[in-house]
């Protein structure tokens, strides 16, 4: 052969041999291809498994790097010597990529770290503690995973994450070599999400119950848990504030018109009345009856002494047994009740309460002091008036009913069940919408005499806030226990009863006819006399009363001059220009003349004095002249005396006529003119009656809100039709310093 024959059989041996290289190396591709596209499917059915295959490519015996992710099984190969002549090329490309790939970890891992320390106090979370586990080595949902970091072992989805240069790059190739039309290798259909840069982990969006049974979330879950969480947290809250807030603002009605609410000894129900909730007779204390008859009054502070089910007070009861002005017996000895009258039945905003002490004696008599519907509607208070007991009943002191208790005292029960009334408010007013932190004790003429003696009992201290004291006999003789007991001896003779079984056995009606006819008497009403009889009801117990009321507002004075805490509370008295005024007295003489006037003034205490002439200096021979001396002798005067002398509270005077103006231009303001006014059952059909009106009720119900009066604390105010400073009574000087005040006060 020649030399040219055997260079062909060369080249064609050769280009044999290369060409069965190729195709040597291309099975083998494909081989390997198919390997690596298996293990990716067993890869895909474990959710924790790795896919690298799809990331990472492998580098032949000959140096090629094979990547069968983004080479498609058929393409076009060059000859292996090309691909030998640029190994060198192909490894520098290769420390390039490795260099970038690291420097994108490096970043990762700093991202990394910063998303621990960002998400760092989630961790502390009890909530997300069982979030944070991860599967155990054995389970086999994880067999082959490894443990990287992630938030909660979160999926985030592929918005969310973060993409190296590389992974652009690779994506752009794959992007690019899928539009090649290339062999279906049984993986075109499924689509992978990157959700862990770090380690390459793939995973197809999983149902919420399984991310929750395999402990794997995505953002979207974590949102939904923070929204949930802070839904319960606002209803928690609302649940708190709702119950602080006590029932409902107001209770329903039963057929439109009844209303129940809570009291310590159980329900009651009133009745809606004039737009008012109206509770008649609603028990506060043990009946006085029986073996409880002349003894202290007991709360009701034990079940057996309370009611089943719920108690009607629709209807007022009756009062306590007591005598009237003209002689007559009413009431019942069963009779410690008292009446409320609210606006509202509510817990919130409570109101300030308004309790009505009224007496025309310790005798008895009706008080004009009766809740009114429409003020307690207009001026948002309640009102609260207390049945106490009067006459024998409430005050009778004898030795053998000291004797058959222990401490040995009688006496004052009617101030003992003043205190056990406003305990029952202190502890039930909150349910009658009623504020237990404000309560204004409103006492008029034997009432206020009551309510003065209660502001020096230490027990009743916290039962009130504030006293306002209407034509009071704070000037008492105070008798005590034993000088008391002396003097009702006519009791004992007149009742055939030497023990306390006898006292308690007797008819009520016995008891009432065995009191004297002189201590019923009133000496409001009518000049002082020589050698007159005082008697009072109240004496010194040594229990309820140990000291005189004066000498408790001596002691208030010299604190707040000397700056020391206030202990007594805030008050105010005041009384009318013509309290002495009565339809008895008027109707005494059909024509008042100067004549009748001047005769009965000389015939008095002020006569014997020789004090006639003096008086009538200041005060007219009239039937008005006479009632306002009899008022400045046995009220008013006592109680400027008492203001200069003892105590520093605002005091006030009700003008019937003058300069100052008057409730009307020719009429007279008798002793229930302020309370009547106050109360609105005053009669104000002119004018000068509605002015009135308006001026005390800005001044009363001002202080029953704010605890203090508008103007000055202390000093005379003149009411009239408007409030005005009155700068002294001449006449009250001239009583004072003749001695004849506050000796001739009156007493109740």
């Amino acid at each position: 052969m020649s030399a040219t024959d055997i260079n062909k059989v060369d080249e064609e041996e050769t280009k044999t041999l290369d060409k069965q290289q190729i195709e040597a190396e291309e099975k083998e591709v494909m081989l390997k291809t198919e390997n690596e596209t298996a293990e990716d499917d067993v890869e895909l059915r474990h959710d924790d498994g790795p896919v690298k295959a799809a990331l990472s490519g492998d580098i032949t015996e000959q140096g090629r790097e094979v990547k069968p992710k983004f080479i498609p099984i058929g393409a076009i190969k060059m000859p292996g010597f090309f691909t030998r002549n640029s190994d060198r090329e192909k490894s520098k490309e290769e420390e390039a990529i490795e260099k970038e790939t690291d420097n994108d970890k490096n970043q990762e891992k700093s991202d990394e770290d910063k998303t621990k320390q960002r998400f760092q106090f989630l961790q502390t979370c009890p909530f997300t503690k069982f979030l944070q586990q991860t599967p155990k080595e054995n389970d086999g949902d994880s067999i082959g995973a490894k443990k990287g970091f992630g938030l909660f072992n979160v999926r985030y989805p592929k918005l969310f994450q973060k993409h190296s240069a590389t992974e652009a790059a690779l994506a752009s190739m794959e992007t690019l070599e899928d539009k090649l039309d290339t062999p279906n290798d049984g993986m075109e259909n499924v689509k992978l999400d990157v959700t862990d840069e770090q380690e390459g982990k793939v995973a197809t969006r999983l149902p919420l119950k399984e991310r929750i049974r395999q402990k794997k979330f995505i953002i979207d879950d974590i949102m939904v848990c923070g929204v949930t969480i802070l839904v319960l947290l606002a209803v928690i809250v609302g649940i708190v504030i709702g119950a602080r807030s006590g029932p409902p603002t107001e209770r329903p009605l039963r057929l439109g018109r009844y209303i129940t609410t809570h009291t310590t000894c159980g329900l009651v129900e009133g009745i809606l009345d004039d737009q008012v909730y109206n509770f008649y007779s609603i028990p506060y204390a043990v009946p006085p009856i029986e073996d409880k008859r002349f003894t202290y009054a007991q709360p009701l502070n034990n079940i057996s002494m309370c009611w089943n089910g719920t108690l009607e007070v629709h209807e007022p009861g009756p009062l306590c047994l007591q005598f009237l002005e003209n002689g007559t017996i009413t009431g019942d000895e069963d009779c410690l009740t008292l009446d409320v009258v609210t606006p509202h039945v509510r817990y919130d905003s409570p109101l300030p309460v308004v309790v009505l002490i009224g007496a025309n004696t310790l005798a008895g008599g009706i008080s004009p002091a009766q809740p009114s519907a429409m003020y307690a509607r207009t001026k948002e208070v309640v009102f609260v008036r207390p049945n106490f007991r009067l006459g024998p009943f409430g005050f009778l002191a004898l030795d053998i009913l000291s004797n058959s208790k222990y401490p040995r005292t009688s006496g004052n029960y009617g101030l003992s069940d003043l205190i056990t009334a406003l305990q029952w408010i202190k502890y039930n007013i909150k349910h009658f919408g009623g504020d237990a932190e404000s309560v204004t004790l409103l006492g008029h003429r034997a009432g206020a005499t009551l309510t003065a003696a209660l502001t020096t009992v230490n027990k009743a201290h916290k039962l009130y806030s504030r006293v306002w004291l209407s034509s009071p006999s704070v000037i008492f003789p105070g008798d005590n226990l034993e000088q008391s007991q002396k003097a009702n001896e006519p009791f004992k003779q007149i009742s055939k009863c030497n023990d306390v079984d006898c006292l308690r056995r007797i008819s009520q009606l016995e008891i009432m006819t065995a009191t004297p006819d002189t201590w019923l008497g009133s000496d409001i009403n009518s000049l002082p006399v020589a050698d007159e009889l005082k008697r009072s009801w109240l004496i010194l117990d040594g229990d309820y009363l140990r000291t005189h009321a004066y000498e408790s507002w001596d002691a208030q004075k010299e604190a707040k001059n000397s700056g020391k805490k206030k202990v007594f509370k805030p008050m105010v008295f005041g009384t009318t220009q013509h309290s002495g005024h009565s339809d008895v007295l008027r109707m005494k003489y059909m024509n008042w003349t100067a004549d009748i006037v001047e005769k009965m003034v000389n015939e008095s205490y002020l006569g014997e004095k020789n004090l006639t002439n003096e008086v009538f200096k200041m005060f007219n021979k009239s039937y008005e002249g006479l009632v306002e001396l009899i008022s400045s002798i046995r009220t008013l005067c006592p109680l400027i005396s008492l203001a200069r002398l003892r105590l520093v509270v605002p005091m006030y005077v009700v003008l019937g006529s003058g300069p100052g103006g008057g409730i009307a231009a020719s009429g007279m303001a008798d002793i229930n003119s302020d309370i009547e006014a106050i109360l609105g059952t005053f009669d104000s059909e002119m004018p000068e009656q509605r002015r009135f009106m308006a001026a005390i009720q800005q001044l009363f119900y001002y202080y029953v809100w704010h605890g203090q009066l508008p103007g000055p604390e202390t000093g005379l105010i003149a009411i009239g039709q408007d409030l005005l400073a009155h700068h002294g009574l001449p006449a009250c000087d001239l009583l004072i310093q003749e001695d004849v005040v506050p000796r001739q006060a009156h007493i109740d």
